[in-house]
């Protein structure tokens, strides 16, 4: 199990990479949730704390064992803030 998990979290971390190309920042965070429902309801209240911090949904990834979903891994990217300019 923890050989999966290892596997899955390195093709999620090495796919987030290359599709976020474009963005300063990535964050993948894990959902878990005991059902469907519930894991659904968990995905929404993190995209909108997600969106509060100035993070867009990039991708979501559903992570199954033995057939039954036990969570997600969701990918969130902004931009990064702009360095203040120095005033003289």
């Amino acid at each position: 199990m923890k050989k999966l998990i290892t596997a899955a979290v390195a093709a999620l971390a090495m796919s987030a990479g290359m599709s976020t190309a474009f963005a300063d920042e990535a964050q993948t965070v894990w959902v878990d949730g005991s059902g469907q429902s519930s894991m659904a309801k968990e995905a929404t209240e993190k995209h909108a704390e997600m969106a509060k911090q100035g993070w867009k949904f990039q991708d979501l990834d559903v992570y199954t064992e033995d057939g039954d979903m036990k969570g997600l891994f969701v990918t969130y990217v902004r931009s990064a803030a702009p360095a203040p300019s120095a005033a003289p």
